[in-house]
């Protein structure tokens, strides 16, 4: 058993070290412009099951500094479902400004609006871990409270409160970035079908970078949703999931 786990150490700390090794040589190809060499070492670090933001965040760089919009848009994408950060949304903003599609999002009700702002403050562990936090504290302080007095049961009552909040919070999180199935458009251009077969009525075209929601798979054919609310069936093969 020790031999095991000391294999096992001796082997994350190799893959550590040679991601650390990749990660400041893809660095260097990037500060040199070389962005096609950045990209390979970047993708290299995902290729050995390592991720973080940061790397997503890099990568989403190396495709706009090569124009290739989609791509850049999907690593984008993908760096803030594990970290909500600024950097990367003014990024992401300006690469939606370069793609073809300019889809108006459905204006959405104020406190929808100060919802989904308040949840993405955290991401989904993050929002777990509070939660396991303030239940800990709760069950601390409830059994504190038996032999105090008010003022303490009072503030007990109010962490009850948080903690159904942050409960809350991270189902809502829960369902907007794990359940919620995403994906970026890959093909230049794709008509968007009425039903699962190319005889059904065109509906409308997407290009190359826009954002769809999956709502239904059959067979080689999705249900896709985008952001103004119109839905429609596409091949699979013409976007990249997120």
């Amino acid at each position: 058993m020790k031999l095991k786990t000391l294999i096992i150490t001796l082997l994350v700390s190799i893959s550590s070290y040679a991601s650390n090794q990749l990660f400041e040589k893809a660095n260097k190809a990037y500060n040199n412009l070389d962005y096609t060499s950045a990209i390979t070492l970047y993708d290299s670090i995902l290729n050995i099951g390592l991720e973080s933001s940061e790397l997503y965040y890099n990568l989403g760089n190396c495709h706009y500094k090569s124009q290739d919009w989609a791509n850049a848009i999907w690593h984008y994408e993908k760096s803030l479902k594990l970290e909500k950060n600024d950097k990367t949304i003014q990024n992401l903003e300006l690469a939606n400004l370069k793609i073809i599609d300019r889809i108006e999002e459905i204006p959405q009700l104020f406190y929808k609006k100060w919802w989904s702002s308040f949840i993405s403050i955290f991401n989904t562990f993050y929002w777990q871990l509070i939660s396991i936090l303030i239940t800990w504290l709760a069950l601390t302080i409830k059994i504190l409270s038996q032999f105090s007095n008010y003022k303490k049961k009072r503030f007990l009552s109010i962490l009850y409160s948080i903690l159904l909040i942050s409960v809350f919070a991270t189902y809502s999180s829960y369902q907007e970035n794990i359940t919620k199935k995403e994906a970026i458009i890959f093909t230049s251009s794709i008509v968007v079908n009425s039903a699962p077969t190319i005889n059904s009525t065109n509906l409308f075209t997407l290009h190359s970078g826009s954002k769809i929601e999956i709502l239904d798979t059959i067979g080689e054919w999705i249900n896709i949703k985008i952001a103004s609310g119109s839905s429609g069936w596409i091949k699979e093969s013409s976007c990249k999931f997120l």
